[in-house]
């Protein structure tokens, strides 16, 4: 083996290269490298800083829940404390008021005494009689002794009522007294809530005991028309970046094609974004994206925008989607990575889907549909793309947007307006609704119809949410219904609102209280809670 070589010949791995090529190579890849450095020191600080963020929140929501639980606990004891004086004065008066007091005794230690007395001068009186020269001193004597006999009676009287009562008075609780301690031991408890996400529609009420009731009336001024009647995401509820608990929905007033948030804690507006569209507003949803709160809106002005919540600021407009007059019935976000898209359905059998920066990115869907509604959901993890209109339920995969299925009867051509992927009984059913007049439900992986329940009614079926994996609240056009799912029968009806409902939307507030919102073409926006 050679031990000398020129200088501008390298050997790696036993094989021999010029030195020229290799500072070449080597020279190229350090710009890349660097390039990659670059990329990274500015992911990873941007990562940074959002981690610090995270942990700040973890921290401000720690510190909040302490004070929670020692505002809880103070309140308590002192109504706890308050309550036990309120008992304590309760007592003094019973017994005043029922048994003995210290006068009584008094008397009653008096009157051995006093019937001696009497007794002794009676008898005096009786025998000098005929003695007794002074006449008006022997009548009063005779009177004292008669008062003395009355009075005497009268003490006896209350002995024997004091004597004779066999009441026992005792302290407890409550009838249940156990029960109650039982619960005292376990009262408070830490819950982890998850973010509010559009694709769970299930409320989870450990203790739903079948009762529904209307609050109040948020507004009477919402407005959906004519032209949004089928449509089912008019209002959407959100917890902001703020730790505001925010119902957003839409006011298609003569002046003004508003969207109004309004905070459900403190029964106020919190801000509007006015003259969001130049017509009719079909919906109105929210996103959370980058650490921002989105909102995203579409019109019968045929374009859909995307809000910065906090600001009121329009981030993106996409114009002119479909080129009807009927404007964009439903659309809906599905992000990927750092970027997402946009779905959206109009009067029209194509789906069209728009990347990030508003440019078409792909036309999907079948013919001869009308569509109305589309949603994105998640299930194990896998995205599927979920529309509906004239032919069923289609859905659809992602990211190669495939046909997964159609979910129709034969022969059906009823408007499919609303439908939902929910874990029933450990099995994901899709639940579906529309101009049938039925809820039907599927087992989304056989692709077979489970059970069809009829409304009984004629109604025209909207949005709905689920109670317990039993209960399915619905709105249709002649009111709110509740069906027994299991049993496929109807159990009450809400008759609050004077037109049809075009919608409902679960929403929770800060003390966890379940309710959902109701609201209708009768312009009408109602405060349910469930128990």
């Amino acid at each position: 083996m050679c031990n000398f070589l020129p200088e501008y010949i390298v050997i790696i791995n036993c094989d021999i290269y010029d030195i020229e090529d290799i500072l070449y190579e080597k020279k190229n890849n350090l710009k890349k490298n660097i390039k990659s450095l670059e990329e990274l020191s500015k992911t990873l600080q941007s990562s940074i800083d959002e981690l610090e963020i995270i942990i700040k929140n973890i921290s401000e929501n720690k510190e909040e829940i302490i004070l929670n639980i020692q505002k809880t606990f103070t309140k308590l004891r002192n109504l706890i404390n308050n309550r036990e004086d309120e008992l304590l004065l309760e007592v003094d008066k019973f017994f005043e008021n029922k048994f003995f007091n210290n006068e009584i005794l008094k008397e009653n230690e008096k009157l051995p005494n006093k019937i001696k007395l009497s007794l002794e001068k009676g008898k005096l009186i009786d025998k000098d009689w005929e003695n007794n020269k002074k006449l008006n001193s022997l009548i009063n004597d005779c009177i004292n002794i008669e008062n003395d006999i009355q009075n005497i009676n009268l003490i006896k009287e209350k002995i024997k009522k004091y004597t004779s009562c066999n009441n026992e008075i005792k302290f407890f609780l409550a009838e249940k007294e156990t029960n109650i301690l039982d619960s005292i031991k376990k009262f408070g408890k830490i819950i982890e809530i998850q973010k509010f996400d559009n694709t769970n529609v299930n409320i989870n009420i450990n203790d739903f005991n079948n009762n529904i009731n209307c609050i109040k009336k948020i507004s009477d001024h919402c407005g959906y028309g004519e032209s949004t009647a089928y449509l089912c995401d008019g209002i959407c509820f959100f917890i902001s970046k703020n730790k505001e608990y925010v119902l957003s929905y839409i006011d298609n007033n003569e002046n003004s094609k508003s969207i109004i948030f309004y905070d459900i804690n403190n029964n106020k507006e919190i801000k509007k974004i006015k003259n969001a569209h130049e017509n009719k507003i079909h919906m109105v949803k929210y996103y959370e994206y980058n650490s921002n709160d989105i909102i995203l809106t579409s019109s019968n002005n045929d374009d859909i925008k995307l809000w910065n919540y906090n600001e009121c600021l329009n981030i993106l407009t996409i114009s002119k989607i479909f080129n009807q007059c009927y404007g964009v019935f439903s659309t809906s976000l599905l992000f990927d990575n750092n970027s997402f898209f946009v779905f959206c359905v109009g009067y029209s059998d194509n789906i069209k889907i728009f990347n990030s920066s508003g440019n078409l990115y792909k036309n999907i869907g079948k013919p001869d549909i009308e569509r109305r509604f589309i949603d994105i959901m998640t299930i194990n993890e896998k995205k599927y793309i979920i529309s509906g209109g004239t032919r069923g339920i289609n859905i659809f995969n992602y990211p190669s947007f495939t046909d997964y299925f159609c979910f129709v009867e034969n022969n059906d051509t009823s408007y499919h307006n609303y439908a939902k992927i929910i874990k029933l009984n450990d099995v994901y059913n899709l639940i579906d609704v529309g101009s049938s007049n039925k809820i039907k439900i599927w087992d989304f992986y056989k692709k077979s119809l489970i059970k069809c329940i009829s409304s009984n009614s004629g109604s025209y079926l909207q949005g709905f949410i689920i109670i317990n994996n039993k209960y399915l609240i619905i709105g249709s056009s002649d009111n709110i219904k509740e069906f027994d799912i299991s049993n496929g029968i109807m159990v009450k009806q809400f008759n609050n609102h004077k037109e049809g409902v075009l919608g409902i939307k679960p929403i929770i507030n800060k003390e966890n209280i379940n309710y959902f919102v109701s609201y209708g073409k009768d312009k009408n926006l109602y405060l349910w809670s469930i128990s």
